[in-house]
C-alpha cells in the first residue's frame, strides 16, 4: 500500500489529473531541447515510453542501442525467431511482429493491437479528426522492420498496474459519447471537451480489469529505404510494455508507462534542482566566510566516491548543506565542482537505476550527445576529464 501510495504522490506531481493519448510538445521537458543520436534511433523504431522523463523524457526517451555479436542475426527467419526467444514468449512475438509488419498507415490494426477492443471506433474517430495522434506508433512506410529476436521479459512491478485501467479508461466517456451519437460528423468541440484531463477520482469504471503487464525487451533490424549510405545501426534492441485484456489477449502499451516513467524522471530532475540550488547557495556562503574551497572536487552520497576534498572540508560542506537540502532516504547523488564553479549535480533513486537523471540536463548526453545511460557512467565520466585536467565546458 505504501508504494501505490507514493506512486499516486509521484504522478500528482506530474499533472493532478490524467490526459487520454499522447503527451503534446507542451507537455515535453526541457531536456527536449538536446536530442541523442541514441534517442533519434528509437523514435524511428517508435518509442517510451515513457520518461517518457523523462522529465525528460526521458523520457522513456531513451535509450542507445546497440550492435549484435553477429551479423548472421539479420538474416533469421521467423521460424529461428522462436529458438532465439525467451521460452514461453511466443504470444508477446507475435503481437511485436504484427505491429512491426503495420508500420506503414495501417491505422485499424494498430489501434486493435495497442486499445481495448470496445474503443476501436472511438480511437479511430479521435484519431481521423485530428484529436488523437498516433503518429509515434504509425510509421510512414520508409523503413521495414523485423523482430529478430525477444531476449528477456519481466513483469510489470505491482505498483504500476492500477495505473492501466486508469489511463485506458480515461476514454469511457468518448466510447459513451460516440456510442449514443455515432461517428459521422460529430461534433468536435464536444469530442474536445470529453478528451480534457480528467480527475483520477473521477474515472469511470469500464469493461476490462486490466491485472496483468511485462515489459518485453527485444532485437530488430530496420530498413531505410531512402538511405543509400549504412549510416545507422540495422540491428539495434529495444523494449515495450504489454497489457493483458481477458478475452482479448495482449495488447502493446504507449500510454501508460509512458507517463509513469515520465513522473518517475519528473520526481529525479526536480530532487536535482533543488539539489543545486542548494550546493550554490552553501558555496556562496563558504566563500563569505573565507573558507577555502577545491577548484576542482566531486562530493557524493557515498562518501567512498568523493574526489579531491579534505575530511575538514567536507564536514564544513556537508554541515552547510544539512541547512538548506534535505537528503532523502535512497537517493544516490554526486555534486561536481570544475574550475572553481559548480558545474552538474547527478543522482538516482538507488531502487529505480533507470530513472537517473543529471542536472543542468545537457550534463544527460557525453561530448558525442549520446545518452549517458546510468549514474555511474556519468560520474566515471566526469571523473576521468576531471583526473586528467579537462574541462567539462564540451556540455555546456
Amino acid at each position: 500500500m505504501k508504494k501505490f501510495t507514493a506512486i499516486l504522490v509521484m504522478t500528482a506531481m506530474l499533472c493532478t489529473s490524467v490526459s487520454c493519448g499522447h503527451e503534446t510538445a507542451d507537455e515535453v521537458t526541457d531536456e527536449s531541447s538536446m536530442t541523442s543520436v541514441a534517442e533519434d534511433s528509437e523514435e524511428e523504431t517508435t518509442e517510451e515510453s515513457s520518461e517518457s522523463e523523462t522529465e525528460e523524457v526521458e523520457e522513456e526517451p531513451t535509450e542507445e542501442t546497440t550492435e549484435p555479436e553477429t551479423e548472421e542475426i539479420e538474416e533469421e527467419t521467423t521460424e529461428e525467431i522462436s529458438k532465439t526467444s525467451v521460452e514461453g514468449s511466443e504470444e508477446y512475438a507475435e503481437v511485436i511482429k504484427k505491429l512491426l509488419e503495420c508500420k506503414s498507415n495501417d491505422v485499424d490494426t494498430v489501434i486493435k493491437l495497442c486499445y481495448p477492443d470496445k474503443y476501436f471506433d472511438t480511437i479511430k474517430t479521435l484519431h481521423n479528426n485530428n484529436l488523437l495522434s498516433l503518429d509515434d506508433i504509425i510509421g510512414d512506410g520508409s523503413i521495414d522492420f523485423e523482430l529478430i529476436s525477444i531476449d528477456s521479459v519481466e513483469p510489470v512491478s505491482e505498483e504500476y498496474m492500477p495505473y492501466f485501467n486508469i489511463y485506458y479508461g480515461c476514454y469511457q466517456p468518448v466510447y459513451e459519447y460516440i456510442e449514443e451519437n455515432g461517428t459521422e460528423n460529430p461534433d468536435i468541440d464536444k469530442l474536445s471537451e470529453l478528451m480534457a484531463p480528467i480527475p483520477i477520482s473521477e474515472i469511470p469504471e469500464t469493461y476490462f480489469n486490466i491485472e496483468k503487464a511485462v515489459t518485453v525487451h527485444y532485437t530488430i533490424s530496420r530498413d531505410f529505404h531512402y538511405l543509400t549510405e549504412d549510416k545507422y545501426d540495422k540491428i539495434i534492441d529495444t523494449e515495450d510494455t504489454l497489457y493483458y485484456i481477458d478475452g482479448e489477449g495482449w495488447k502493446d502499451d504507449f500510454i501508460t508507462m509512458g507517463h509513469l516513467y515520465e513522473a518517475e524522471r519528473t520526481m529525479v530532475l526536480d530532487e536535482l534542482r533543488s539539489l543545486y540550488s542548494a550546493s550554490e547557495t552553501v558555496l556562496s556562503e563558504l566563500e563569505e566566510t573565507g573558507t577555502e574551497i577545491p577548484e576542482n572536487f566531486i562530493i557524493c552520497s557515498d562518501s567512498s566516491r568523493n574526489y579531491n576534498v579534505t575530511d575538514e572540508f567536507l564536514n564544513t560542506f556537508d554541515n552547510a548543506l544539512d541547512g538548506c537540502y534535505q537528503k532523502k532516504d535512497g537517493f544516490d547523488y554526486f555534486i561536481m565542482i570544475n574550475d572553481g564553479e559548480l558545474a552538474c549535480v547527478s543522482g538516482q533513486y538507488a531502487t529505480k537505476p533507470k530513472f537517473y537523471r543529471a542536472y543542468p540536463t545537457e550534463y544527460f548526453y557525453d561530448e558525442d550527445r549520446y545518452v549517458v545511460e546510468t549514474y555511474d557512467e556519468r560520474y566515471n565520466l566526469c571523473l576521468e576529464r576531471m583526473k586528467n585536467g579537462q574541462p567539462q565546458s564540451y556540455m555546456r
